[in-house]
């Protein structure tokens, strides 16, 4: 979801707990046209951490996410 679907703004901490909680995989959209999806580790006023399958944590600045959404498969 991005900010625009909130009506300009972020996601709510609620929504963001339980997206840790229940382990949510996530794909999130950075400037530069990259993506990176994965389940939210932890999150602060300033980032989102990331557990990426196969790899090493990603941690993404917030003020590159241009937006995120629930993968679903």
């Amino acid at each position: 979801m991005s900010a625009r679907e909130h009506g300009g703004k972020g996601p709510s901490v609620a929504e963001l707990e339980k997206y840790v909680r229940d382990k949510v995989r996530l794909e999130f959209f950075v400037s530069g046209g990259e993506r990176f999806s994965g389940t939210l580790r932890w999150f602060d006023e300033d980032a989102f951490a990331l557990s990426i399958e196969g790899g090493e944590p990603v941690t993404l600045l917030k003020s590159s996410v241009i937006g995120y959404k629930p993968v679903t498969t």
